[in-house]
């Protein structure tokens, strides 16, 4: 099986949210508007998350079992 990750994002990806979240909390240093616009982008990043797992996790899920199934013959036919 993969190596098992808690990163959802790539790098790549959660150094670009940041810098942009960051230009943003640089133009209103107040505390409270900053904290809103954390929330809002976590909410709006959960929505687009939760859809996109519904809408591919038994494609991904799928995949990972053929995947990890195809090995496992693999690794019993070399043994013979």
């Amino acid at each position: 099986m993969r190596k098992k990750t808690n990163n959802i994002l790539s790098k790549e990806t959660a150094v670009a949210l940041r810098a942009e979240i960051k230009k943003y909390s640089d133009t209103f240093k107040v505390d409270e508007t900053q904290k809103y616009i954390k929330e809002v982008v976590s909410e709006i990043g959960n929505d687009i998350l939760k859809k996109w797992l519904n809408e591919n996790m038994d494609k991904v899920v799928k995949e990972a079992i053929k995947e990890e199934l195809s090995n496992i013959v693999q690794k019993e036919l070399r043994k013979k």
